[in-house]
């Protein structure tokens, strides 16, 4: 690990080669890639089979209710968002016909501990200074950071919230993390046409603390040309020195980045490792890499079939506990139901 300092404030190297900062909004630097990071790959055009249009940020969802303050919410933890089926675009982020009660310009910064954000457009990123924070049916251009200058701002909670591209805009071209960086829970999160997902990392700073990610979908991506120039190598959720992360029953995309890591990349960098089950994975140089850490149950995930470039699967066997149903599949990402099951994963 890398560590810049500037006056008044920390930059935590990412250990990539995009370098972006843990407490900045967007990269302004680089710098070489670690070990362990893959070389550049080329997507694969998805088959027929599991095959899916790119879902808008502003794709429909399931039927609404009204809430006591007015704002218009989904039901939750119900309907498609719930096993057997997985998370889609449909049933995560704000709720369909959502309109902000409020509209921030710029950045964000919270101050206040115990803050409920809640139905805002914010058209920077939210900058997390206070505990025990909560994010609802927000939506965001930039990033949701709770670590600023050297220290983590937990537990934050971010529920029914989305981080896309900005009006006109296809791909967003902000490097930086959607989603970081300890101690906070995203729940029912989304990720639209962006670089990175989620950051798992700062264990050994104050205040950090076990990372969840549950109910979430995310649709990666690279805007075009930006393989070539910089080599971005995005993945879905990212550890860096990360404490325990929980990954329970999401959908990561990453068909759509033509220079990928993985949709969840959890390497021997300093990680605490954790618990992965119940998710679908598809694109990355591989779809799934677990090799950092101590990891009790890597269970139920599913692998789109001939989505990754080199194998669905690297892992050390050696970190990881109980290794069962585990399997390649076809999938369609509008219903979030798999179609089929193509070969078990018996690696571990």
């Amino acid at each position: 690990m890398v560590i810049l300092i500037a006056v008044g404030f920390t930059w935590y190297s990412t250990g990539r080669d995009d370098a972006t900062p843990e407490n900045a909004a967007q990269a302004d630097t680089t710098l070489p890639a670690p070990d362990g990071q893959l070389p550049s790959v080329r997507s694969i055009p998805p088959s027929a089979a599991t095959a899916s249009a790119p879902v808008s940020a502003s794709a429909s969802a399931p039927p609404s209710k009204k809430p006591e303050n007015g704002a218009t919410t989904k039901a939750v933890s119900k309907g498609g968002c719930a096993l057997p089926a997985y998370p889609t675009a449909s049933c995560t982020g704000v709720p369909a016909g959502w309109l902000p009660q409020k509209t921030v310009q710029g950045d964000l910064t919270v101050t206040k501990a115990g803050t409920v954000v809640s139905d805002q457009l914010v058209t920077g990123s939210i900058l997390v200074r206070a505990a025990d924070v909560t994010i609802r049916r927000t939506r965001v251009y930039g990033t949701i950071d709770n670590f600023i200058g050297d220290k983590i701002y937990g537990h934050l909670t971010i529920e029914d919230t989305e981080v896309v591209p900005k009006p006109g805009e296809g791909i967003s071209s902000v490097q930086q993390y959607a989603f970081g960086v300890a101690n906070y829970t995203c729940r029912r999160c989304k990720v639209m046409n962006r670089m990175e997902g989620w950051r798992v990392g700062a264990g050994s700073f104050a205040g950090a603390g076990q990372v969840v990610i549950e109910d979430s979908y995310a649709q990666l991506a690279v805007p075009a040309g930006m393989c070539a120039s910089s080599d971005p190598h995005g993945d879905g959720i990212q550890g860096y020195g990360g404490p325990t992360a929980t990954i329970r029953h999401n959908t990561i995309d990453q068909r759509g980045d033509d220079c990928p890591t993985s949709p969840i990349f959890i390497p021997d960098q300093d990680n605490a490792g954790g618990t992965v089950t119940d998710n679908v994975l598809a694109g990355g140089g591989y779809a799934l890499r677990l090799s950092g850490g101590s990891f009790p149950t890597v269970t139920g995930n599913k692998i789109v079939t001939k989505s990754a470039e080199y194998g669905p699967i690297d892992v050390d066997c050696s970190k990881i506990g109980t290794w069962s149903g585990n399997a390649e599949v076809t999938f369609d990402f509008d219903r979030g139901v798999v179609l089929k099951e193509t070969k078990k994963l018996n690696n571990c």
